[in-house]
Formats: structure tokens, C-alpha cells, sequence
């Protein structure tokens, strides 16, 4: 979890009022012993935008 607090105010004059914000990054790790034409079925899958997938292959 990635958490900022900054101070709504830009000048840092005034009332202490504090914006909070966080961002929560979902990580899973797959490890397959399966043939090279599975490998290439799960690769070709189209995802959403905003998710990432990284395919690292060990011989």
C-alpha cells in the first residue's frame, strides 16, 4: 500500500487540513509447468486497461 498525506493548502499558510490519498497495487504470482502451446494461449489473452501482466519463461 502506497500512502500519501499532503497539506490541502498550497501556500502552507492557514488551517491544518490534510488530504489523504493511497493506492493499493495487487500483485499474484502463477508458476506453470505446462507445455510451450499453453504458454502461448495464456499470453494472447487480451486484458483490461490499467492491467499488467509479465510473463518471465525459465528453461
Amino acid at each position: 500500500v502506497l500512502r500519501i498525506t499532503t497539506r490541502k493548502s498550497p501556500c502552507g499558510e492557514g488551517s491544518k487540513t490534510w488530504d489523504r490519498y493511497e493506492m493499493k497495487i495487487h500483485k499474484r504470482l502463477i508458476d506453470l509447468h505446462s507445455p510451450a502451446e499453453i504458454v502461448k494461449q495464456l499470453t494472447s489473452i487480451n486484458l483490461e486497461s490499467g492491467v499488467e501482466c509479465e510473463v518471465t519463461l525459465a528453461l
